[in-house]
C-alpha cells in the first residue's frame, strides 16, 4: 500500500464531505498553543483515506519524517519529509522538502481524533511517540 504524506492527502480532500468540515468548529474544541505542543512534539500523526494511509512523525526540534515501513526496511524506509513548527498560537506549519508549505489549525473532536483545518480538512489520530509507526 502506498503511503502518502499528510499534505498530499490534504490536497485530496478537496472533495471532503460537509460533515467533516463541521469538525473545525463547535462542538470540537480548538487546541491551544500549549496543548498543541504537547500533542505533536515527539508524536506520530496517523491518517487514512480510502485505501491510502500515512504516518508522519513530529520529532522534537521540528524534524518531520514519514515512518513508511520503518527505519530498517530496505524497500520503503523512514525518511525526512521536511519540518514542522508551531506558528502563532494555534497553528502548525509544515514545510516539505519539495518546497510546499501548509498551515493548519488543530481541533480536538472529543472522540480520540483531531481535525487539521486549513485549505482542506484532514481527520487524524495522534499517538504519543515516534519510531513505531501507527497501530
Amino acid at each position: 500500500m502506498k503511503k502518502l504524506p499528510i499534505i498530499t492527502a490534504a490536497m485530496m480532500l478537496a472533495f471532503v464531505a460537509k460533515g467533516a468540515m463541521a469538525a473545525c468548529s463547535g462542538p470540537a474544541v480548538q487546541v491551544t498553543e500549549e496543548a498543541l505542543d504537547t500533542l505533536l512534539n515527539n508524536s506520530t500523526v496517523c491518517a487514512s483515506r480510502g485505501g491510502e494511509s500515512w504516518q508522519e512523525e513530529h520529532h522534537a526540534g521540528g524534524v518531520l519524517t514519514d515512518y513508511k515501513m520503518g527505519p530498517n526496511d530496505t524497500v520503503d524506509p523512514t525518511k525526512q519529509l521536511g519540518n514542522w513548527v508551531m506558528a502563532n498560537t494555534d497553528t502548525v506549519t509544515y514545510t516539505y522538502t519539495n518546497g510546499s508549505v501548509y498551515s493548519f489549525q488543530v481541533w480536538d473532536n472529543g472522540d480520540g481524533t483531531h481535525s487539521f483545518c486549513g485549505q482542506d480538512v484532514l481527520e487524524v489520530t495522534v499517538q504519543t511517540g515516534v519510531g513505531t509507526g501507527c497501530n
